[in-house]
């Protein structure tokens, strides 16, 4: 049977929806929480593709029409969404405002909105709990509604931190896009939901007057300090954020200088020394796979890669070793044990 143009798999803590149609009317089914009314721009019609994953706290979707449109409508209850253009020649105007490449499009909570493209739209449309999100604001700018102050837009400060996040959005879709078992468990549907939204709020700007007056370098030592103190729990940057209270443009400008490495490579040496160090002294039961989403690489391919450049070797090569090495020292210590009691 052919493959239906749209459809959504439905998991134990998400569900992966893929469209590609021609037919708004049965792309605006697969818009999950959406209510949407949507107009062409001339005679014809457009040709939608989605791809979008959804958890209980997050759904991420990237969107593409071909032909220029208007929409309204009114979003998911309980949510914040942004919005970001990947194609600068097809400008995104949200409720009357151009979205420039360093804007972010904000809609929050259920209110109506109003979105025009006039040469068509490609872009990510990234919603989560309103709750958590003000949550997370708490910890990462110590200030939970600083976005509504901004008339409910923020802005990247750079385009590096911009792509950075575009780059962590198309790793999670393809992530799950490759394993949907992710999505089978709440702990790691909630670690998508959690890297996201911390990607989100650590890469968008932040004012200047709301930065910690402490000096960056303490910050720098201080986060630290505490990573190596907790590095069983492997701490967030947003933990960083919160026990040093300081923000991330404070914190990373600290790391670079004292350290060399800003805090997320710092943290992902410490998780790759970890799980090598695992690997190292294994049980009947240690898998590459447990390992990696123990301490956090939740695509194995990746942590492959990470792994064997960091380390010059596979993990199933480091496992595979261990396991020889023990396997070695137990057979000597058997055969010495026999000697004795001979």
């Amino acid at each position: 049977m052919p493959r239906p143009t749209c459809h959504i798999e439905r998991l134990a803590a998400g569900a992966i929806v893929q469209a590609d149609t021609n037919d708004f009317e049965e792309f605006r089914d697969f818009t999950l929480g959406w209510n949407i009314d949507h107009q062409l721009h001339g005679a014809g019609k457009t040709h939608i593709k989605v791809a979008c994953v959804t958890t209980k706290d997050m759904q991420l979707a990237r969107v593409q029409h071909s032909r220029g449109y208007s929409s309204q409508g009114v979003g998911p209850r309980g949510t914040l969404s942004v919005a970001v253009p990947l194609d600068d020649a097809r400008p995104m105007v949200y409720r009357g405002h151009v979205i420039d490449p360093l804007d972010l499009g904000v809609h929050h909570n259920a209110e109506a909105f109003e979105l025009t493209n006039r040469a068509g739209a490609d872009h990510l449309l990234a919603s989560f709990s309103l709750a958590k999100f003000e949550q997370f604001a708490a910890d990462i700018w110590h200030e939970p509604r600083l976005w509504q102050e901004k008339a409910c837009r923020f802005r990247f400060p750079d385009s590096a931190h911009r792509l950075r996040y575009i780059e962590a959005c198309h790793t999670a879709l393809g992530d799950v896009q490759r394993q949907p078992n992710l999505l089978r468990s709440t702990l790691t549907a909630a670690l998508l939901e959690n890297r996201l939204l911390e990607n989100l709020l650590l890469r968008g700007y932040v004012d200047s007057r709301y930065a910690n007056t402490r000096t960056r370098h303490s910050v720098a030592r201080r986060a630290y300090r505490h990573l190596l103190d907790h590095v069983e729990e492997m701490p967030s940057i947003r933990t960083l954020c919160a026990i040093t209270r300081a923000s991330y443009m404070t914190l990373e400008r600290g790391f670079r200088e004292v350290y060399g490495l800003p805090p997320q490579k710092q943290i992902k040496e410490l998780r790759l020394s970890r799980a090598r160090r695992e690997l190292l002294r294994p049980t009947a039961s240690t898998t590459v796979t447990g390992v990696a989403v123990h301490w956090g690489f939740l695509e194995l391919g990746r942590f492959s890669a990470y792994y064997r450049l960091r380390f010059g070797e596979t993990p199933s090569a480091t496992l595979r070793k261990a396991r020889g090495e023990a396997w070695v020292l137990i057979r000597t210590k058997g055969y010495a044990a026999t000697a004795r009691n001979s």
